[in-house]
């Protein structure tokens, strides 16, 4: 998860903590006039790309890849196991370059 979060900062640019500070903090806020008004359209498109790109991410259920792996998994020993969830996570992080084509 820390690849994927160092990943996010790279894609969101320089300002990368300060963007996500403020959309959580739009998120989180209490009175939900307050919320709805801090809220504006740069948040939301922020909001937008940061949900795309943990959902590419995670999103290898329809990898057959992935799935060769995990059915894989069960039958290997355990210092296997840990090297084919690295594997899993890395082609989960090549699904980021669908996200810099667009």
């Amino acid at each position: 998860m820390a690849d994927a979060m160092d990943t996010l900062k790279n894609i969101l640019g320089d300002d990368a903590e300060d963007k996500i500070k403020n959309v959580m903090s739009s998120l989180s806020s209490s009175d939900n006039g307050e919320a709805a008004e801090s809220f504006d359209a740069d948040n939301l498109s922020q909001l937008m790309q940061i949900k795309d790109i943990m959902q590419s991410v995670t999103s290898n259920r329809n990898d057959p890849r992935t799935n060769l792996l995990l059915s894989l998994k069960p039958y290997m020993r355990s210092n296997r196991q840990k090297s084919i969830d690295s594997a899993v996570k890395l082609l989960g992080l090549t699904n980021l370059t669908k996200l810099f084509k667009k």
